[in-house]
């Protein structure tokens, strides 16, 4: 018989941020010229990439410390598009950032990609990519969540549903603490709100449940 067992024994799950853009007092950027647009209005943070060949990005630093537990979840809404391009979140990498981590979908089918790109695309350090099934009822909006725990990262597509991709930490190196949304060129899209949980883990987790652990313990097995 196979087991499902969890990935760790969470402790403690605390949230550091919690913005749902009720105004900009995050600090997000802002901005309007001819290459973009970006603003906090409506309970939303609007980002629009203007131009026909650069990737555009919104961050901030990110309230963790290196090697912690984290998750982050976004919903994200598509308002309009030229018929290709990708969307979604990027992290771990400092203001230079040379080296990026992104999850991100298309705009034109039901296909994600997780990968660790350098900035001008010259090289990418890891990439998978593959189709999902997209929730017939969430209309414009998706969901994204990348759990980072322990010695894998784990990324989300739908609130209640299992990861669509699993990969070590190795693969996705956290070169700085900021993070922040992504937007290919012709794409208008905004936030409804974005989170960020820090995760405290039992360090003498061994992969069992805590309770067969426990009686183990107790009966010297």
């Amino acid at each position: 018989m196979i087991y499902n067992l969890p990935i760790a024994d969470v402790l403690h799950q605390e949230t550091l941020l919690s913005d749902d853009f009720n105004s900009n007092f995050e600090g997000w950027e802002i901005v309007d010229n001819e290459d973009e647009k970006s603003f906090v209005k409506d309970s939303h943070f609007w980002m629009e990439n203007k131009t026909a060949s650069r990737w555009m990005f919104y961050h901030k630093k990110m309230p963790i410390k290196k090697g912690e537990n984290f998750i982050i979840q976004a919903e994200i809404e598509l308002l309009s598009h030229r018929g290709y391009g990708q969307f979604g979140l990027l992290w771990g990498f400092d203001k230079p950032h040379e080296v990026l981590n992104r999850f991100t979908v298309s705009v034109d089918s039901n296909r994600f990609s997780v990968c660790r790109f350098e900035k001008n695309y010259e090289r990418h350090h890891h990439r998978f990519s593959t189709k999902f099934e997209k929730d017939k009822y969430s209309g414009i909006k998706q969901f994204f969540s990348i759990k980072c725990i322990q010695d894998y990262c784990y990324f989300f597509l739908h609130p209640q549903q299992p990861p669509v991709y699993i990969c070590h930490r190795a693969h996705l190196l956290m070169d700085g603490q900021r993070f922040g949304f992504y937007v290919e060129p012709g794409i208008m899209m905004r936030c409804d709100k974005i989170a960020i949980d820090r995760l405290i883990v039992n360090q003498e987790f061994d992969g069992r449940p805590p309770m067969q652990a426990s009686i183990e313990f107790m009966t010297g097995s």
